[in-house]
Protein backbone atom coordinates (compact mmCIF):
# COMPACT_ATOMS: atom_id res chain seq x y z
CA UNK A 1 0.00 0.00 0.00
CA UNK A 2 1.34 3.38 -1.05
CA UNK A 3 2.01 5.04 2.23
CA UNK A 4 1.31 9.15 2.12
CA UNK A 5 2.14 12.44 3.84
CA UNK A 6 1.21 16.27 4.07
CA UNK A 7 3.70 18.07 2.07
CA UNK A 8 4.13 21.82 1.06
CA UNK A 9 3.95 21.06 -2.57
CA UNK A 10 5.31 22.94 -5.76
CA UNK A 11 3.64 21.78 -9.04
CA UNK A 12 4.28 24.41 -11.25
CA UNK A 13 6.90 27.46 -10.73
CA UNK A 14 5.92 31.04 -9.61
CA UNK A 15 4.43 32.87 -7.37
CA UNK A 16 3.11 31.96 -3.67
CA UNK A 17 -0.29 30.78 -5.12
CA UNK A 18 2.14 28.05 -6.06
CA UNK A 19 3.12 26.52 -2.85
CA UNK A 20 0.32 24.01 -1.85
CA UNK A 21 -0.28 21.85 0.77
CA UNK A 22 -1.33 18.30 0.18
CA UNK A 23 -0.77 14.69 0.26
CA UNK A 24 2.02 13.40 -1.49
CA UNK A 25 4.00 9.23 -1.82
CA UNK A 26 6.14 9.40 1.14
CA UNK A 27 9.32 9.34 -0.34
CA UNK A 28 11.28 5.82 0.54
CA UNK A 29 14.90 5.97 1.39
CA UNK A 30 17.53 4.43 -0.90
CA UNK A 31 20.92 2.38 0.06
CA UNK A 32 22.93 4.05 2.77
CA UNK A 33 20.43 6.97 3.40
CA UNK A 34 17.43 6.80 6.34
CA UNK A 35 13.75 8.34 6.61
CA UNK A 36 13.14 10.80 9.43
CA UNK A 37 10.00 12.09 10.84
CA UNK A 38 10.53 15.96 10.65
CA UNK A 39 9.73 17.93 13.54
CA UNK A 40 11.13 21.61 12.11
CA UNK A 41 12.01 22.91 8.79
CA UNK A 42 13.83 26.47 8.98
CA UNK A 43 13.19 28.84 5.94
CA UNK A 44 15.67 30.51 3.59
CA UNK A 45 15.08 32.80 0.36
CA UNK A 46 16.46 29.44 -1.26
CA UNK A 47 12.67 28.13 -0.68
CA UNK A 48 11.71 31.27 -2.86
CA UNK A 49 13.97 31.26 -5.65
CA UNK A 50 13.21 27.20 -5.71
CA UNK A 51 9.60 28.46 -6.35
CA UNK A 52 10.35 30.56 -8.45
CA UNK A 53 12.06 28.19 -10.10
CA UNK A 54 16.15 28.72 -10.56
CA UNK A 55 17.55 29.28 -14.04
CA UNK A 56 19.82 26.33 -15.00
CA UNK A 57 18.66 23.86 -12.63
CA UNK A 58 16.52 21.36 -13.55
CA UNK A 59 13.77 19.74 -11.18
CA UNK A 60 11.19 17.54 -11.82
CA UNK A 61 7.88 18.41 -10.38
CA UNK A 62 6.30 17.75 -7.96
CA UNK A 63 8.50 19.65 -5.97
CA UNK A 64 8.76 20.02 -1.52
CA UNK A 65 11.74 22.55 -0.52
CA UNK A 66 13.07 23.03 2.22
CA UNK A 67 16.82 22.46 3.63
CA UNK A 68 17.21 22.94 7.31
CA UNK A 69 15.72 20.03 8.96
CA UNK A 70 15.73 18.71 12.34
CA UNK A 71 13.44 15.19 13.16
CA UNK A 72 13.58 11.69 14.47
CA UNK A 73 15.34 8.78 12.40
CA UNK A 74 12.57 6.19 11.96
CA UNK A 75 14.14 3.95 8.87
CA UNK A 76 17.52 3.16 7.69
CA UNK A 77 19.22 1.00 4.84
CA UNK A 78 22.24 -0.48 6.79
CA UNK A 79 24.25 -0.63 9.48
CA UNK A 80 25.75 2.71 9.96
CA UNK A 81 21.41 4.32 9.93
CA UNK A 82 20.48 1.51 11.93
CA UNK A 83 22.13 3.11 15.00
CA UNK A 84 20.80 6.55 14.21
CA UNK A 85 16.92 4.94 14.54
CA UNK A 86 15.29 6.65 17.53
CA UNK A 87 17.70 9.52 17.32
CA UNK A 88 16.82 13.51 17.14
CA UNK A 89 19.10 14.82 14.17
CA UNK A 90 19.91 17.73 12.32
CA UNK A 91 20.86 17.24 8.93
CA UNK A 92 23.49 18.29 7.13
CA UNK A 93 21.71 19.67 3.84
CA UNK A 94 24.84 19.12 1.97
CA UNK A 95 24.12 15.88 -0.41
CA UNK A 96 27.62 15.82 -2.35
CA UNK A 97 27.16 18.69 -5.19
CA UNK A 98 23.42 18.97 -4.20
CA UNK A 99 21.41 20.54 -1.23
CA UNK A 100 17.98 19.40 0.16
CA UNK A 101 15.15 21.27 -0.16
CA UNK A 102 16.36 22.38 -3.70
CA UNK A 103 17.80 19.35 -5.82
CA UNK A 104 16.38 16.67 -3.30
CA UNK A 105 13.15 16.54 -1.76
CA UNK A 106 13.08 18.65 1.36
CA UNK A 107 11.66 19.35 4.71
CA UNK A 108 8.84 20.73 4.15
CA UNK A 109 7.06 17.73 5.07
CA UNK A 110 5.84 15.22 7.55
CA UNK A 111 8.57 13.13 6.12
CA UNK A 112 12.26 13.55 4.76
CA UNK A 113 15.15 11.36 3.22
CA UNK A 114 19.29 11.76 3.40
CA UNK A 115 22.00 9.86 3.32
CA UNK A 116 22.85 8.75 6.93
CA UNK A 117 26.30 10.60 6.92
CA UNK A 118 24.28 13.31 7.01
CA UNK A 119 22.54 13.05 10.33
CA UNK A 120 23.97 15.02 13.26
CA UNK A 121 22.88 13.46 16.44
CA UNK A 122 21.74 16.32 18.74
CA UNK A 123 21.71 16.56 22.44
CA UNK A 124 18.87 14.80 24.57
CA UNK A 125 16.37 16.55 26.47
CA UNK A 126 16.66 19.86 24.67
CA UNK A 127 12.80 20.85 24.96
CA UNK A 128 13.18 23.01 21.52
CA UNK A 129 14.54 21.25 18.46
CA UNK A 130 13.61 24.12 16.65
CA UNK A 131 16.30 26.34 17.39
CA UNK A 132 19.07 23.70 15.92
CA UNK A 133 16.94 23.62 12.69
CA UNK A 134 17.95 27.62 12.25
CA UNK A 135 21.15 26.79 11.93
CA UNK A 136 22.65 25.08 8.55
CA UNK A 137 22.47 27.56 6.01
CA UNK A 138 22.09 30.30 7.89
CA UNK A 139 24.75 30.08 10.45
CA UNK A 140 26.75 27.85 8.53
CA UNK A 141 27.21 29.91 6.04
CA UNK A 142 27.88 32.81 7.85
CA UNK A 143 30.41 30.87 9.96
CA UNK A 144 32.33 30.35 7.01
CA UNK A 145 31.85 33.64 5.54
CA UNK A 146 33.16 35.52 8.18
CA UNK A 147 36.05 33.27 9.45
CA UNK A 148 37.31 31.33 6.17
CA UNK A 149 37.18 33.23 3.95
CA UNK A 150 36.83 36.76 5.62
CA UNK A 151 39.41 36.05 8.17
CA UNK A 152 37.74 38.46 10.23
CA UNK A 153 39.68 38.67 14.07
CA UNK A 154 38.79 40.13 17.47
CA UNK A 155 39.12 44.25 17.82
CA UNK A 156 38.23 44.19 13.82
CA UNK A 157 35.26 46.33 12.46
CA UNK A 158 32.84 44.69 10.28
CA UNK A 159 29.94 45.87 8.65
CA UNK A 160 27.02 44.24 7.52
CA UNK A 161 24.37 44.61 4.64
CA UNK A 162 21.26 43.14 5.22
CA UNK A 163 21.58 42.62 8.78
CA UNK A 164 18.27 41.59 9.77
CA UNK A 165 17.52 38.27 7.46
CA UNK A 166 18.73 34.84 8.92
CA UNK A 167 22.21 35.22 7.21
CA UNK A 168 22.66 38.35 8.47
CA UNK A 169 21.60 37.90 11.92
CA UNK A 170 23.94 34.70 12.32
CA UNK A 171 26.81 37.12 10.64
CA UNK A 172 26.03 39.33 13.81
CA UNK A 173 25.95 37.14 16.49
CA UNK A 174 29.02 35.23 15.49
CA UNK A 175 30.95 38.56 14.59
CA UNK A 176 30.01 39.96 18.47
CA UNK A 177 31.00 36.75 20.08
CA UNK A 178 34.29 37.30 18.03
CA UNK A 179 35.20 39.93 19.69
CA UNK A 180 34.47 41.91 16.63
CA UNK A 181 33.07 45.71 15.86
CA UNK A 182 29.87 45.11 14.20
CA UNK A 183 28.17 48.06 12.55
CA UNK A 184 24.84 46.73 11.13
CA UNK A 185 22.29 48.30 8.96
CA UNK A 186 19.13 48.05 8.22
CA UNK A 187 15.65 50.44 6.68
CA UNK A 188 13.61 49.33 10.01
CA UNK A 189 14.07 51.02 12.96
CA UNK A 190 12.15 48.19 14.94
CA UNK A 191 14.76 46.42 13.25
CA UNK A 192 18.04 48.34 14.32
CA UNK A 193 16.87 48.29 17.92
CA UNK A 194 16.96 44.04 17.82
CA UNK A 195 20.41 44.22 16.28
CA UNK A 196 21.52 46.58 19.27
CA UNK A 197 20.07 44.28 21.59
CA UNK A 198 22.42 41.37 19.89
CA UNK A 199 25.21 43.51 20.80
CA UNK A 200 26.38 45.80 17.86
CA UNK A 201 28.52 48.60 18.25
CA UNK A 202 26.63 50.67 15.66
CA UNK A 203 23.62 50.82 13.31
CA UNK A 204 22.62 52.86 10.33
CA UNK A 205 19.38 53.51 9.06
CA UNK A 206 19.39 53.07 5.13
CA UNK A 207 16.22 54.67 4.93
CA UNK A 208 17.36 58.29 6.50
CA UNK A 209 21.34 58.34 6.28
CA UNK A 210 23.71 57.86 4.13
CA UNK A 211 26.09 54.79 4.98
CA UNK A 212 29.07 56.21 3.30
CA UNK A 213 29.19 59.42 5.40
CA UNK A 214 28.35 57.53 8.68
CA UNK A 215 30.71 54.33 8.46
CA UNK A 216 33.93 57.49 7.94
CA UNK A 217 32.23 58.40 11.14
CA UNK A 218 32.34 55.50 13.09
CA UNK A 219 35.59 54.09 11.44
CA UNK A 220 39.51 55.35 10.72
CA UNK A 221 39.14 54.82 7.24
CA UNK A 222 36.45 52.12 6.77
CA UNK A 223 35.51 48.87 8.15
CA UNK A 224 38.08 45.99 8.24
CA UNK A 225 35.23 43.42 7.03
CA UNK A 226 32.45 44.29 4.34
CA UNK A 227 29.42 41.71 4.35
CA UNK A 228 27.50 42.37 1.30
CA UNK A 229 24.96 39.26 0.00
CA UNK A 230 22.36 41.92 -1.55
CA UNK A 231 24.41 42.58 -5.08
CA UNK A 232 23.15 45.08 -7.25
CA UNK A 233 22.35 47.84 -4.73
CA UNK A 234 24.78 48.14 -1.95
CA UNK A 235 27.43 46.72 -3.92
CA UNK A 236 29.13 50.10 -5.31
CA UNK A 237 28.60 51.76 -1.75
CA UNK A 238 30.35 48.32 0.07
CA UNK A 239 33.32 49.35 -2.30
CA UNK A 240 33.54 53.02 -0.48
CA UNK A 241 33.43 51.69 2.69
CA UNK A 242 36.08 49.18 2.82
CA UNK A 243 39.36 50.63 3.87
CA UNK A 244 42.85 50.14 2.58
CA UNK A 245 43.66 47.16 2.36
CA UNK A 246 39.83 45.52 3.47
CA UNK A 247 38.14 43.21 2.16
CA UNK A 248 34.21 42.37 0.72
CA UNK A 249 33.10 39.01 1.06
CA UNK A 250 29.69 37.88 -0.33
CA UNK A 251 27.67 34.72 -0.88
CA UNK A 252 25.12 35.93 -2.62
CA UNK A 253 22.89 38.73 -4.33
CA UNK A 254 19.85 39.17 -3.61
CA UNK A 255 19.08 42.29 -4.94
CA UNK A 256 20.25 41.00 -8.27
CA UNK A 257 23.50 39.92 -9.79
CA UNK A 258 24.94 42.69 -11.90
CA UNK A 259 26.69 44.88 -9.37
CA UNK A 260 28.78 47.94 -10.56
CA UNK A 261 31.92 47.48 -9.57
CA UNK A 262 34.10 50.66 -9.59
CA UNK A 263 37.66 49.31 -9.98
CA UNK A 264 39.36 52.72 -8.92
CA UNK A 265 38.72 51.63 -5.44
CA UNK A 266 39.41 48.09 -6.13
CA UNK A 267 43.31 49.02 -7.22
CA UNK A 268 43.69 52.39 -5.36
CA UNK A 269 42.41 50.55 -1.93
CA UNK A 270 44.06 46.79 -2.58
CA UNK A 271 40.73 45.42 -1.58
CA UNK A 272 40.35 41.96 -1.51
CA UNK A 273 36.63 40.70 -3.05
CA UNK A 274 36.05 37.15 -1.63
CA UNK A 275 33.01 34.87 -2.74
CA UNK A 276 32.24 32.53 -0.21
CA UNK A 277 29.71 29.66 -0.94
CA UNK A 278 27.21 27.60 1.59
CA UNK A 279 29.29 26.27 4.75
CA UNK A 280 31.47 22.78 5.17
CA UNK A 281 30.88 20.55 7.92
CA UNK A 282 32.88 21.66 10.40
CA UNK A 283 31.42 25.09 10.00
CA UNK A 284 27.63 23.47 10.54
CA UNK A 285 29.34 21.33 14.05
CA UNK A 286 30.89 24.43 15.47
CA UNK A 287 27.96 26.40 15.59
CA UNK A 288 26.10 23.37 16.62
CA UNK A 289 28.32 22.82 19.42
CA UNK A 290 28.17 27.18 20.30
CA UNK A 291 24.36 25.96 20.57
CA UNK A 292 24.53 22.97 22.89
CA UNK A 293 27.13 24.86 24.80
CA UNK A 294 24.43 27.77 25.63
CA UNK A 295 27.33 29.63 23.90
CA UNK A 296 25.06 30.80 20.82
CA UNK A 297 21.14 31.49 21.21
CA UNK A 298 19.98 30.96 17.75
CA UNK A 299 17.45 34.21 16.81
CA UNK A 300 14.02 32.58 15.79
CA UNK A 301 11.36 35.23 14.50
CA UNK A 302 8.48 33.22 14.31
CA UNK A 303 7.44 29.40 14.48
CA UNK A 304 4.69 28.37 12.31
CA UNK A 305 2.51 24.62 11.83
CA UNK A 306 2.93 22.86 8.63
CA UNK A 307 -1.15 24.23 7.47
CA UNK A 308 0.33 27.89 7.76
CA UNK A 309 3.26 27.41 5.55
CA UNK A 310 2.10 30.50 3.12
CA UNK A 311 2.50 32.83 6.21
CA UNK A 312 5.61 31.35 7.01
CA UNK A 313 6.69 32.04 4.13
CA UNK A 314 5.44 35.48 3.49
CA UNK A 315 7.57 36.54 6.76
CA UNK A 316 10.58 35.58 4.90
CA UNK A 317 9.65 36.86 1.14
CA UNK A 318 8.16 40.30 2.49
CA UNK A 319 11.04 40.89 4.94
CA UNK A 320 9.02 41.40 7.83
CA UNK A 321 11.31 38.44 9.49
CA UNK A 322 14.21 39.27 12.13
CA UNK A 323 16.25 36.04 12.21
CA UNK A 324 14.97 33.00 10.87
CA UNK A 325 11.30 31.36 10.69
CA UNK A 326 10.29 27.80 11.50
CA UNK A 327 7.61 25.74 10.31
CA UNK A 328 6.34 23.10 13.03
CA UNK A 329 6.04 19.82 11.69
CA UNK A 330 5.74 17.16 14.14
Amino acid sequence: MTRLMRAAVIRAWGGPERLELDEVRRPVPEPGWIGVRVEACALNHLDIHVRNGLPGVRLRLPHVSGGDVVGVVEHATDAAGERLVGRRVLLDPMIGRGILGEHYWGGLAEHVVAPAANAVPLPDGDPDPSRYAALPIAYGTAHRMLFTRARLRAGETVLLFGATGGVGVACAQLAVRAGARVIACSASPAKLARLRALGVTAVIDVGSQDVRAAVRDLTDGGADVVVDYQGRDTWPTSLRCARRGGRIVTCGATTGYEATTDLRYVWSRQLDILGSNAWRREDLETVLGLVAGRALDPVVHARFPLGRVREAVAEVEERRAFGKVVVRVG
